[in-house]
């Protein structure tokens, strides 16, 4: 099984100067369910099979995300088929509807639309990662940013409870991709790093799974003091992290001491095999970035080359037979085959 390393556009996958970057690896495909889903049961590929046919055209990898949540799972999820639900403030908008993680009836759609995708995408050999769709704030990441979590807890939410739907809805979509890798993106709750820690721990250690289930970060800054907990977290973490850039080069505000190379050495300090820098950084002309930052890149690349190679036609591979710089299970990535 192919598991993705180096760098990949976090986005404009319909842009076609990105694909001339030497750096890129591939680009991340993203929709949301109500678009994808707009009646139960009937399914709208157009807008994913557009950018899909861009990426196959220029021969790289490509990433799906599809957002779920409160900003972009179907209406009728609740009006027809009576999920529960909290109301929630988004980006300072408020009339968003979060559909319960732990719901059955979120649970068994989710697992429908995982289903789908898979059936219509699973044999494309250059689809390289699956994020998992969630019940969080956007659907993708794993926070509850804009939740009141008295009112969750008034609707039922227990630490148990999300940790219990956050793995259900992932080994949902690892049955649905057989041979995919996938992510869960994760974020503190509560201000506190247990729940994420349980999730992708749990994942990880699950033997169903066979370390197909790693964790998304999709807020890499450079920064340490943003998420302490769950960096420390992360860096003990033995599994594949897939990073996404918080924010474009020139938001120099948002990189530890304004320095956007901040990130491409977190990455390596914590262990990523994989990120998603904005598509300004890969765009030649126009409002880009110039190639400033295709060295760093290209940099990048080959760390996680060396740093996570693919072992081929191993079942199981004892780290201790290893060379010394192969000895971590992140450098690890195993493609079990049938014995021959």
């Amino acid at each position: 099984m192919y598991k993705p390393t180096g760098v990949f556009s976090s986005s404009g996958a319909s842009q076609s100067n990105i694909y001339q970057n030497p750096e890129l690896r591939g680009v991340l495909i993203r929709t949301g369910w109500s678009k994808l889903e707009p009646r139960p049961g009937e399914f709208d590929f157009s807008h994913l099979d557009a950018q899909v046919a861009n990426a196959q055209k220029n021969g790289v990898h490509w990433s799906l995300a599809v957002a779920g949540g409160a900003t972009a799972s179907p209406a009728w999820l609740i009006d027809t088929l009576q999920a529960d639900f909290v109301q929630i403030s988004f980006r300072g908008k408020s009339g968003y509807r979060l559909p319960l993680y732990w719901d059955p009836i979120v649970q068994a759609r989710l697992a429908l639309l995982a289903q789908e995708l898979a059936e219509r995408y699973q044999d494309d050999s250059q689809l390289a990662l699956v994020y998992v769709t969630q019940m969080t704030s956007n659907g993708i990441e794993g926070h509850l940013n804009g939740v009141d979590m008295n009112t969750m807890r008034e609707a039922g939410y227990t630490d148990d409870k999300w940790v219990n739907a956050s793995k259900q809805a992932a080994h949902d979509f690892a049955d649905a991709f057989k041979n995919k890798a996938i992510a869960i993106e994760l974020h503190e709750l509560n201000g506190s790093a247990a729940v994420p820690t349980r999730i992708m721990n749990e994942l990880w250690a699950d033997p169903s799974l066979e370390k197909r289930v790693g964790v998304g970060l999709w807020w890499l800054s450079g920064k340490t003091h943003y998420q302490a907990g769950l960096i420390d977290a992360l860096t003990a973490y033995p599994g594949d992290i897939y990073a996404q850039v918080i924010g474009r080069s020139d938001q120099s505000h948002r990189f530890e001491a304004g320095h956007y190379s901040r990130v491409f050495e977190q990455a390596k300090q914590i262990g990523i095999r994989y990120i998603e820098p904005w598509e300004y950084e890969f765009r030649s002309s126009g409002r880009s970035a110039q190639g400033k930052w295709n060295s760093a890149m290209a940099d990048f690349n080959q760390w996680a080359e060396i740093h996570f190679p693919v072992i081929v036609n191993a079942r199981e591979v004892d780290a201790r037979q290893l060379p010394p710089a192969r000895r971590s299970d992140k450098s690890i990535q195993l493609q079990a085959q049938e014995p021959q």
